[in-house]
């Protein structure tokens, strides 16, 4: 492929041929492979280390947390996070694709297989790494938490993911989201990228699917049609490039986003673009080159990523 040469640093992720999940119910896709894995697990860590280890945003006491939900949990990693933080709540991750064992679980994590969006938690299946427990989860309001990171290039209707967040939380309970907008900013918080036309057919793909590339700046909006008060808004600069960054967890991120995003990316393009009739071998080639070149990284070169929190009423 065009551009494959370019960059030795790819050759991990942009070499390997992709698997992905085999719901035919669901839009997500990037891999579920080992490259994917490595790629999840790297980014969770600069995310943690640019939020200041605060993961969880919500206004929660722990001991009034007995159930977490981490919907779209990939490798697991914040699920186990969740349950060390929550050690004596029942921490449950779901994913369209089976849990990997990358590491020893809590034992109060359980991993099942699932689609939030088309199948009633009671439905879903016990992961490959499920501590060896079976599904007891009824349909019934039973989270305290429920948390999803970054769902945006598989959620194909976001106001009904928000309104079974809503649905599943019990009175007093908290949803997290943490999402972005595919907007590029310059550091003037300039729009950059409304003129490259690769992220103009690319958002076109995606939109035919049902997923929406600004989800970020419109949770707070869907949580509030979905019936959540207390809705508040963080949010976190997503640099591209880092070496001009004066501390040094915001030099790592910049250093990872500029590397990794290229590599994502070059997945993404052929995966939603092929098979659509004005779509060709050579579209592809040159929406991924033209993707490299306005990735390059520039310093103030970013993207926002938005941490909206919104509580279910008591009553």
């Amino acid at each position: 492929m065009a551009g494959k040469a370019s960059t030795e640093a790819h050759s991990g992720y942009i070499d390997t041929a992709p698997t992905y999940h085999t719901d035919k119910q669901a839009h997500y896709v990037l891999p579920n492979g080992s490259p994917e894995h490595l790629r999840l697990e790297t980014q969770a860590r600069h995310l943690q280390a640019i939020m200041n280890g605060r993961v969880i945003h919500a206004p929660l006491a722990k001991t009034e947390i007995r159930s977490i939900l981490d919907v779209g949990c990939g490798t697991g990693v914040v699920t186990n996070y969740l349950a060390q933080q929550y050690p004596d709540a029942e921490v449950v991750g779901v994913d369209l694709s089976p849990v990997p064992a990358l590491r020893d679980r809590p034992s109060n994590v359980r991993f099942l297989q699932g689609n939030i969006l088309t199948e009633k938690p009671s439905s879903w299946r016990p992961s490959e790494d499920s501590n060896g427990q079976a599904n007891i989860l009824s349909d019934a309001a039973a989270f305290d938490l429920i948390y999803s990171r970054l769902l945006l290039c598989g959620m194909s209707d976001w106001p009904q993911y928000l309104r079974t967040c809503f649905q599943l939380l019990r009175p007093g309970g908290w949803t997290e989201i943490h999402d972005l907008d595919w907007i590029w900013y310059d550091r003037d918080g300039n729009d950059i990228s409304a003129t490259w036309d690769w992220l103009t057919r690319l958002r076109a793909a995606a939109e035919k699917r049902g997923l929406y590339f600004r989800c970020g700046s419109r949770t707070q909006r869907w949580m509030e049609e979905a019936g959540f008060q207390d809705v508040q808004v963080r949010t976190y600069r997503w640099p591209f490039g880092g070496q001009w960054e004066n501390e040094e967890c915001w030099r790592d991120f910049g250093q990872y986003v500029a590397s990794a995003m290229v590599e994502m990316f070059w997945h993404l393009i052929p995966r939603l673009m092929m098979g659509r009739p004005e779509c060709t071998a050579e579209m592809v080639e040159g929406m991924q080159r033209d993707m490299q070149r306005d990735f390059a990284p520039v310093e103030g070169k970013h993207w926002v990523f938005y941490v909206s929190c919104g509580r279910k009423p008591e009553v």
